[in-house]
């Protein structure tokens, strides 16, 4: 019976997306603003996903970006009175040493090293699949408190498959669905949002 009653959420869970008034607003403004009516389609939240950017935007915290190119977008999009730090981990030098000596990528390594730090973090990630995969990691071995993800990554079935997974998981999220985002998709989201948030 209880097998039963998890397939079944399952399938409500990919058949109707959580919906509210703030992610119908976010989605409308995406749309707007890009004129990409795929990309607003394939929007998604999970239900505590806009909370949990409120609560950062208003308590403050850290915008963890994927690349140098995301972390420069998001920092000339954001409204200097919000009291957010935008970080990229990728190039610094403690990343690089520990990505030689564990013979991994930097992208796992900046995330590892991002959640080393306490307090709020939003993982923005719009091109690298590997460092969406080990937040992912992270939490099924511990809870991470205050912590989101936006992910727009596009492309290859790998990419596809991983934010799939992130969907079927209790972190709190904002992705686009299959091949549809890239790095500026992933700003233009999160300028959305906020924006929504300011209007409620």
């Amino acid at each position: 019976m209880i097998k039963r009653t998890r397939r079944v959420a399952d399938l409500r869970r990919s058949i109707l997306p959580f919906s509210n008034e703030e992610t119908e607003l976010a989605a409308q403004k995406l749309l707007e603003k890009t004129g990409d009516e795929a990309l607003s389609a394939s929007l998604q939240f999970s239900p505590t996903a806009i909370s949990g950017i409120r609560q950062l935007a208003r308590n403050g915290g850290v915008i963890v970006c994927d690349t140098q190119v995301l972390a420069s977008l998001v920092k000339n999009m954001l409204p200097s009175e919000l009291p957010l730090e935008v970080r990229c981990f990728i190039d610094e030098k403690e990343v690089l040493m520990r990505a030689d000596a564990m013979r991994t990528t930097r992208a796992e390594v900046a995330v590892d090293l991002a959640l080393e730090s306490e307090g709020g973090k939003l993982f923005m990630i719009g091109s690298a699949p590997a460092a969406l995969s080990r937040v992912m990691q992270h939490r099924r071995r511990r809870p991470l408190t205050g912590v989101s993800v936006l992910t727009s990554l596009n492309g290859f079935s790998n990419a596809i498959s991983l934010k799939e997974r992130l969907r079927e998981s209790d972190m709190p999220y904002i992705l686009t669905r299959g091949k549809n985002g890239g790095v500026n998709a992933a700003c233009d989201i999160l300028e959305c949002v906020l924006e929504t948030i300011k209007e409620k």
